[in-house]
């Protein structure tokens, strides 16, 4: 006692009475005699914060907590702090002021025989009400606030006391393990038992314990399990910098936490009832929140205040993070700060000296130097279709333009040319003006995506994207309707209907607003009303689209009824007769979102149900009934597309004796650019990746041997036209049915070779590759703490399985029956192929995830070992 009295001596007078921090450099030498020479302890513990939290609550006021860290001091250098919500046998009231201590008493000792010395005897669940929200927010706080957090036995099942026990014994009952005798702490009789086991029907070991609570997946204790996995994931939360923000809403504690890059946000409640908060982010502009717990992205912050609306005592974690894509639902509604002026003197035809007077040529081509060089560039880089990120821009050159008229408006339908010190990629610009004047509605849908401010005479306004502008959306649809045609500079830009145009279409104006713009990606999307869906390729490829070929087929011709039906299009057409497509019209599907997301949602709930209750899991048929279903669409899908209809470009045609040699070619010529890549990255992959990175890398002759044994194969079947990036994020859930989107095929090919006929088995490969992926993704986020991947990976593994057999059965009973296959043993006979195809759609993977997303390469480097026979046993 007399060493403790002078440790307390010491540092609470260096710590003014606020902290007890056992700092060995700082103890009295006589201490240090007694620890002996050389021990250190580097622990603080922050008393007076536990019980500020509980005021917090208590007052629904963030007050108490925002006063008290205001005046703690840094953490040493080499210290770290311990805290908790009750100091082991009590909820230690020695550090805060008389006051204080009287309220805590009243509020929650209000029985006296749970009061102790200068502290309250009760548990953590027994001191919240058993209100469960309010257990969780004050353990977010204690596992978010700086500092190690020590978790007292039982508080994470939400054990109770016995206020009746004397001294601290009535929080020192034995832990609760089972509803068996003495709470499973004890196998001897009930009256031997030093204290007895709290046995009353609310906090009782028959009503909580660790038995039951385990394999209850939504249970305080696996919820406390999930909490301290995500903390691990980050080191902002243990050594990371503390910094309180300080909104108007005074029932909301908000603090941001930063270690290097890594920032944490943390928002929390403090009162019963909803509210809303408004946080100001100004130095994280541009970063996106995503929820660590659901790893769900919130919009990215921006200008304004970030609005949040919290639920009674709830609370946010957010990763504020800059490689995580804000929703693809977000519609960003600020022009950027700050943008150049452009001054007109004649609306677009100031940009082209072809279309003024002679004695403004030089202004015109003044202008369209600033247009070229300044304006466009800026606005290019900082789009996500543009292909070539990080890449300086020297030039954006328009090298054809059209002007669309419509209701007194004209917008610039311009090819540019994307000039950079590498490769030159031709993209394309619809632009809209909008004058503040007389359009200020157009004005501010247009400012998200605006290039500059422009003023022409004493009319100024905005001019930007066309595809934020509803008006154009508009005018695309009905110059589609008439089917027009506008002449360019050196070509013709045509509005092409579907022979269902006026059917899919028909719609008033009304319906068809508002005019909502998609998070972009390659291309730009944009939904009308609730009716039409028109996307806007960016890229500007010579030829015909195939999303736009096999989607009018499937619309006009065989009529599938489980794809999106086009409704028309817009192309270009050069001097030449050469076509592009510019944009796709279709109708939209009410849907209840992407089959990815769906799978991958439901296998996590399934494996976290399964890891909660290992003994009690069953395999549910709901998910496989629904896999058969979508083997269904795909068969039918391949009949459609195999439909002879007299068009050379879809009429199927037979496999041929040199087809299969060159499809392994192909693969082969695939496999060494994967090696040669796998060569060139191996050293920069997560170093558990390296190990099978060189396995796999060593393997390359057993690889292309392997490959090689496929050109045995007897041709047999059909090549038709197929869908050419299928996988579950192509696929729309209606109804408990399915949609195919998008037959654009896989980006890095080109239009002919997506095109080209070819065997409709690279479609059934791609979906069991996507399988793979949301095991892999599932996985991943069902994984909590150590040691559940062990434990789930089998059963993540027979999922799969029985996914893959699920849906290869349904697609093969449809296929013999529309007439794709004689007869079961027909398709048996193309399982060679099936490999094939599944080993070129890894290493294309293989290929993708090196060059983009090193921390994925684990999914097709282990696919490659096996569809290739490089592992074990194979």
């Amino acid at each position: 006692h007399d060493v403790i009295r002078k440790i307390r001596a010491q540092l609470d007078a260096h710590y003014s009475g606020r902290l007890l921090l056992a700092e060995a450099n700082q103890w009295p030498e006589d201490v240090r005699e007694y620890f002996g020479e050389g021990d250190e302890c580097h622990m603080a513990y922050h008393f007076p914060l536990m019980p500020r939290m509980y005021m917090a609550i208590a007052q629904e006021d963030r007050h108490p907590v925002v006063e008290i860290m205001q005046q703690t001091p840094d953490i040493p250098d080499t210290c770290q702090w311990a805290i908790f919500l009750r100091n082991h046998d009590e909820l230690t009231l020695e550090m805060v002021t008389s006051k204080e201590r009287d309220y805590m008493y009243n509020m929650f000792a209000a029985d006296k025989r749970s009061r102790i010395n200068l502290g309250i005897r009760r548990r953590l669940a027994p001191l919240m009400e058993n209100d469960r929200e309010r257990i969780k927010l004050m353990n977010s706080l204690l596992l978010s606030m700086p500092g190690s957090p020590v978790l007292y036995y039982g508080d994470e099942i939400g054990m109770g006391d016995n206020i009746f026990l004397g001294d601290r014994d009535g929080v020192r009952t034995p832990m609760q393990w089972t509803s068996d005798r003495n709470g499973g702490f004890s196998r001897t009789d009930p009256q031997r038992v030093y204290l007895p086991p709290i046995q009353d029907p609310v906090y009782g070991f028959e009503a909580i314990n660790v038995e039951a609570q385990s394999r209850a997946p939504g249970s305080l204790l696996n919820w406390t399990r999930r909490m301290l996995a995500v903390r691990k994931t980050s080191a902002a939360f243990g050594r990371g910098a503390f910094s309180l923000l300080h909104p108007g809403n005074r029932k909301v504690l908000a603090y941001v936490r930063e270690h290097g890059d890594d920032v944490i946000l943390c928002v929390a409640n403090v009162s019963r009832s909803a509210q809303p908060v408004e946080l100001d982010l100004a130095r994280f502009k541009g970063r996106v929140p995503v929820e660590m717990m659901g790893r769900n992205a919130f919009p990215p912050v921006g200008e304004l205040p970030y609005l949040l609306t919290l639920p009674g005592h709830g609370f946010y974690w957010f990763r504020l993070t800059t490689d995580t894509p804000a929703p693809e639902w977000h519609e960003e509604r600020l022009a950027p700060e700050t943008l150049p002026v452009l001054v007109l003197f004649d609306g677009w035809s100031s940009l082209f000296r072809d279309r003024v007077v002679p004695w403004r040529i030089g202004m015109a081509e003044k202008l369209r130097a600033q247009f070229e060089r300044q304006l466009a560039p800026a606005y290019v880089a900082r789009q996500r279709w543009f292909a070539a990120k990080g890449e300086p821009i020297e030039r954006v050159h328009i090298v054809e333009h059209a002007l669309l008229d419509a209701e007194k408006r004209t917008w610039l339908l311009s090819l540019a040319e994307v000039l950079g010190p590498a490769q030159t990629e031709r993209y394309f610009l619809p632009l809209a003006l909008a004058w503040e004047d007389t359009e200020e509605d157009r004005v501010k849908h247009i400012a998200p995506g605006a290039l500059a401010k422009v003023r022409q005479q004493a009319s100024v306004g905005l001019m930007g994207d066309a595809m934020n502008d509803d008006a154009y959306c508009h005018a695309v649809v009905d110059a589609i309707g008439a089917g027009r045609e506008l002449k360019a500079s050196g070509g013709r830009v045509r509005f092409v209907p579907t022979q269902s145009f006026a059917e899919l279409a028909k719609a008033k104006r009304s319906e068809l607003s508002p005019v909502k713009l998609l998070g972009q990606s390659s291309n730009s999307v944009a939904l009308l009303g609730r009716k039409l869906f028109l996307k806007t390729y960016r890229r500007v490829r010579e030829g015909l689209n195939p999303e736009l070929e096999i989607g009018r087929f499937l619309t006009d011709v065989t009529k599938f009824p489980h794809c999106v039906p086009v409704a028309g299009h817009v192309e270009y057409i050069d001097k030449e007769g050469r076509v592009s497509t510019l944009a796709l019209l279709q109708t939209q599907v009410a849907n209840q979102g992407d089959a990815w997301t769906f799978t991958v949602d439901a296998l996590v709930r399934e494996l976290e149900a399964a890891g909660a209750a290992p003994q009690d899991a069953a395999a549910s048929n709901g998910f496989a009934t629904l896999m058969r279903t979508l083997g269904v669409r795909t068969a039918q899908l391949h009949a459609a597309l195999a439909q002879r209809s007299g068009d050379d470009a879809f009429d199927p045609e037979p496999v041929q004796a040199t087809d299969v040699p060159q499809w392994v070619k192909q693969v082969r010529d695939d496999a060494l650019a994967t090696m040669d890549l796998l060569s060139v990255h191996r050293e920069r992959l997560p170093s558990q990746l390296q190990p099978l990175a060189l396995e796999v890398f060593a393997a390359g002759p057993k690889l292309m041997q392997r490959v090689d044994r496929y050109a045995q194969h007897a041709p047999q079947g059909f090549k038709t036209r197929y869908h050419g990036d299928y996988h579950l994020g192509q696929v729309l859930l209606v109804h408990n049915d399915f949609v195919i989107i998008d037959f654009e095929g896989e980006p890095a090919r080109s239009l002919s070779e997506r095109r080209r006929k070819h065997s409709a088995l690279r479609d059934v490969a791609g979906m069991l590759r996507s399988f793979d992926y949301a095991r892999q993704m599932a996985l991943q986020q069902a994984t909590q703490h150590e040691g559940d991947e062990a434990k789930l990976a089998p059963l993540a593994a027979s999922w799969l399985q029985e996914t893959r057999s699920a849906f290869l059965d349904a697609y093969v009973e449809e296929a013999v029956g529309s007439g794709l296959y004689e007869s079961r043993e027909a398709f048996a006979a193309q399982q060679p192929l099936l490999e094939l195809f599944e080993l070129e759609k890894a290493l294309y993977e293989l290929r993708y995830e090196l060059a983009n997303r090193p921390d994925w390469v684990s999914v097709p480097l282990q696919s490659v070992t096996v569809l290739a026979g490089l592992a074990a046993g194979a």
